[in-house]
């Protein structure tokens, strides 16, 4: 009976063996993959030979004058806003409803009403470049939201556009509390608040076009997080 034993830890032994060593190695490849770029860039950057403003309000225009490793001289027009360099949006979500709250309003642009996440700039004398700040005060001004539990989405800036000079964080904000007398709106904004949106919802709403750009890349990121914590299937 005791060698009918030993020979049985043994065999469990070695059975654990290579299932503890393939475990191993897939957390090994995970953390690679997710610390380690898949596509590097390994061009080298053209040189910027001059910038210019070329208009100045509340937009900025900013002519870069640059050239590209081949000895070409391409000129751009980049657009940028006065005392901000980048931007922040707001994924609002309810663990309990499994909804969302959402923002509708105006876009002069398309000249249409859209619907979108709480999203506005980091201003240089209001936030002093805490990007944490500024979505905390945009989610309560447009949702009247505050508190909660908050996940930044994106680690690193992002570029908004091609041609833009401003840079984008999003972030995941779980279970916020109402605020009874919210920080005031901007003047020029008209903003609705649309609570209870669910996951198929926000997906329609891309997929007709009834968002904008930088909203539904938020939302999908958001929805995605979700997903990666259980919160939703």
């Amino acid at each position: 009976m005791d060698q009918i034993a030993a020979y049985s830890d043994t065999m469990t032994t070695l059975h654990f063996i290579p299932l503890f060593l393939l475990w191993t190695i897939l957390l090994i490849t995970c953390c690679s993959a997710t610390s380690t770029p898949s596509r590097p860039n390994r061009k080298p950057l053209p040189t910027i030979l001059g910038e210019e403003f070329t208009y100045k309000r509340w937009r900025t225009i900013l002519e870069r004058t640059i050239r590209f490793p081949n000895g070409k001289v391409v000129d751009f027009d980049l657009v940028g806003m006065v005392g901000a360099g980048s931007a922040v949006v707001v994924f609002a979500w309810d663990s309990l409803q499994k909804t969302a709250t959402l923002v509708r309003e105006y876009h002069p642009g398309p000249n249409k009403f859209l619907f979108g996440a709480a999203a506005g700039i980091v201003e240089d004398d209001k936030h002093n470049g805490n990007v944490e700040l500024a979505a905390q005060h945009e989610l309560e001004e447009e949702c009247h939201l505050a508190g909660g539990s908050w996940h930044l989405l994106t680690p690193e800036p992002l570029a908004m556009d091609k041609y833009s000079t401003i840079t984008m964080r999003a972030f995941l904000v779980m279970d916020a509390s109402h605020v009874p007398d919210p920080q005031p709106q901007d003047h020029e904004e008209d903003i609705e608040i649309i609570q209870n949106v669910s996951v198929d919802e926000i997906m329609t709403m891309i997929r007709r076009g009834e968002m904008n750009v930088v909203g539904a890349w938020a939302c999908l990121m958001a929805i995605e997080k979700l997903r990666e914590m259980g919160e939703i299937k």
